[in-house]
């Protein structure tokens, strides 16, 4: 079998002592949705799960979390948000499940600095089947986290798949571009209702506007702005089809605050209004 690249095999082993280990594993906290985010807090789309593998690590936004030692882990939810503390020595595996790949950070505290990640990789993997029921069903038990003797095999399991995702060998097929541009496209499938701009469509995928541009024109058939509106007007079709949304409603779930707009884009597209289009197709 051929060897991984260095920063795979890395937290390959990581992972491994982990999963091989899990006498070793302790406690898993739940982040909770902040009403307020303040500038030293985390909070994305995608769940994540932090792994103390030595000393102490914190959550600054809980107080019952500032001390989570080795072993124990915190879950973030979707949408729910953490501030790291390091204000103790420790090293933290930091795991992102995004729609299309996995995310994986090692973290050093123990010089005393505040940390950055000393390693860092994406790996393709699409978070459907046993990965997307796992972290389901840890969103819902944040509810109840005093459930540890459901939780912890369920974390234990998700550990287990993750240490599956980084053994795999690369698709040397696949270049970066093409998983970078595939990434985009389905986050933008499953956030076209979100107030989205080319820059800060960017800005989440850590790249710079010109780049994720270039992106679409070298890897697709149409521009970022061309696609984004393309997603948005299959999806309004299928709600004008299968809903009785008013059309403002419709425009709204499609990204479009101003209903206007929306109708002039529509039409421009499909050559109906929105009701001409429902009245026909329904």
């Amino acid at each position: 079998m051929p060897a991984l690249p260095a920063d795979q095999q890395f937290f390959a082993d990581l992972l491994s002592g982990l999963v091989l280990n899990p006498q070793r594993l302790g406690r898993v906290w739940f982040a909770s949705a902040q009403k307020m985010v303040n500038a030293n807090a985390l909070c994305i789309d995608f769940p994540r799960l932090e792994v103390v593998l030595r000393g102490e690590y914190g959550n600054r936004l809980e107080p019952e979390q500032q001390h989570i030692r080795q072993g124990e882990m915190l879950f973030i939810p979707p949408r729910a948000a953490n501030a790291p503390l390091f204000d103790k020595p420790g090293m933290v595996l930091s795991l992102v499940f995004a729609t299309a790949w996995l995310g994986l950070a090692f973290y050093d505290n123990r010089s005393g600095v505040s940390p950055v990640p000393l390693r860092k990789i994406e790996l393709p993997h699409v978070q459907r089947g046993e990965g997307e029921a796992i972290l389901t069903a840890l969103t819902l038990l944040s509810r109840s986290p005093q459930d540890q003797d459901i939780i912890q095999p369920l974390t234990l399991s998700l550990l287990h798949l993750c240490r599956k995702v980084v053994n795999a060998v690369p698709d040397q097929s696949q270049s970066r571009p093409v998983f970078l541009y595939q990434s985009v496209c389905n986050w933008l499938q499953e956030r076209y209702d979100q107030p989205l701009t080319r820059a800060s469509v960017a800005s989440f995928f850590n790249i710079t506007p010109n780049h994720l541009s270039r992106l679409f024109s070298e890897q697709g058939t149409m521009s970022f702005v061309d696609y984004l509106r393309w997603v948005r007007m299959a999806k309004a079709r299928i709600m004008l089809q299968k809903y009785q949304f008013s059309v403002g409603e419709v425009a709204r779930r499609c990204g479009y605050p101003d209903s206007d707009y929306f109708c002039r884009l529509f039409r421009r597209q499909f050559g109906l209004t929105p009701g001409e289009y429902r009245t026909r197709f329904q």
